[in-house]
């Protein structure tokens, strides 16, 4: 960089943003070098953006010893510093050390937001159990986060989207209790998680109970009980959900089809899946390649490759991405 262009901090945070985002870091660790050597010091941005390369790239050990350097260089971390090591901490399994950080940020003077709490849940949840989820949870509570709506749901939705229901059940007990009601999307992860958890009649009642509330549901609720009832080899019954779904005003989505003529294609009903597979089309929905595949698969079985080739070359034609399954069908077919 030519010295008499005098560029400012501003300048090279974001030379070091650039390299960072790119994997370069010791490139950026130049640039930071040559940033202190024309007499700028890096500031709470410059700290910010290298501590979040290394934590994507997973080096938490380099991160923390940037804080360190952070603090020493007597530049204060924010609520952003803090968030993105809790989250590459818990993403690379170093709970320990994320709690020591989350009890920081309280005594830091910060308050954890929604948002925080939504990307500290996310990062904890892999492979966690539902204690760590909810200790993290309490913890951050525990910083100053204030329950709302949004935090609750954000709770429920990652416990639910692991299986935990009971877990998720009792948290919507704590909701009622604060006096802060379920709304749609609490319902949804619900259901979701009984899904998952093939209680599909829990997930049922959890429906049943949502329009006890005079809750109404949308076109995630409906794709949820048909996924359910799809995962479960259930998809004959899905005539009713459809009723009660444009009962409600609500029209099938690209989603909803390519649950409907997968569970169709799966159990052999060839008639149903072809036929709501040309109504998908239609109204010029693109089926997935799984879709594509699920009924490739049936023709095969049966021996009709034509009718596999048919459904492939309009698969190219459509554009869809082709996957080894596809190919595998037709090899084995």
């Amino acid at each position: 960089m030519e010295r008499n262009l005098s560029p400012d901090a501003a300048v090279y945070n974001v030379f070091i943003n650039c390299l960072c985002s790119l994997g370069k870091f010791s490139e950026a660790k130049s640039f930071l070098k040559e940033m202190r050597n024309t007499g700028l010091e890096p500031d709470q941005a410059t700290y910010n953006t290298m501590i979040a390369a290394q934590c994507r790239e997973g080096k938490t050990s380099k991160a923390l010893k940037l804080l360190k350097e952070m603090k020493w260089n007597s530049i204060k971390p924010n609520l952003i510093t803090y968030t993105t090591l809790v989250v590459g901490l818990l993403e690379a399994g170093v709970v320990a050390k994320a709690k020591i950080l989350l009890n920081e940020i309280a005594s830091a003077g910060f308050t954890p937001t929604s948002l925080t709490h939504q990307r500290v849940l996310q990062a904890c949840s892999g492979g966690r159990k539902p204690d760590v989820i909810l200790e993290i949870h309490e913890l951050m509570m525990s910083a100053g986060l204030h329950a709302d709506i949004t935090v609750y749901n954000t709770l429920v939705h990652v416990l639910c989207c692991h299986g935990m229901t009971m877990k998720a059940t009792v948290v919507l007990d704590e909701m009622l209790g604060r006096g802060i009601a379920p709304d749609t999307i609490t319902f949804n992860a619900l259901i979701l998680g009984h899904c998952k958890s093939s209680h599909l009649d829990n997930a049922f009642a959890m429906y049943a109970q949502m329009l006890h509330q005079s809750l109404s549901p949308n076109i995630a609720t409906f794709n949820t009980l048909l996924g359910g009832l799809e995962s479960a080899g259930r998809i004959g019954e899905a005539g009713t959900v459809l009723s009660e779904m444009k009962k409600m005003g609500l029209e099938p989505n690209n989603l909803t089809y390519d649950i409907l003529v997968t569970g169709y294609a799966k159990k052999s009903n060839k008639v149903e899946a072809l036929r709501l597979y040309c109504e998908m089309v239609s109204k010029g929905f693109i089926p997935k390649a799984s879709t594509y595949n699920s009924l490739m698969s049936d023709f095969a079985k049966a021996g009709m490759m034509n009718q596999s080739k048919e459904l492939f070359s309009e698969m190219k034609r459509r554009g869809v991405l082709l996957t080894s399954s596809t190919y595998d069908i037709l090899l084995n077919g």
